[in-house]
């Protein structure tokens, strides 16, 4: 027999925010992920046709010398 913890969403520190992330590139993204993580509803603002820029440059600079710069 196996217990499952269950998820109350109401339970989390940050239910009931509301964040609008207008944020772009890596740093502004993952941190409104972490807030949703912990139960904000997170509502993404993207620039019209172009979308989040941080998209086009998710492997510049793939290889140098044959080594990935990509973390």
């Amino acid at each position: 027999m196996s217990i499952k913890p269950s998820l109350d969403k109401s339970d989390l520190p940050l239910n009931g925010i509301l964040v609008l992330d207008f944020s772009q590139f890596l740093a502004g993204p993952v941190a409104a992920m972490r807030l949703a993580d912990m139960g904000a509803r997170v509502i993404k603002i993207e620039r019209p046709g172009t979308g989040d820029i941080g998209r086009t440059l998710a492997f510049a600079g793939l290889e140098k010398d044959g080594d990935t710069l990509s973390f």
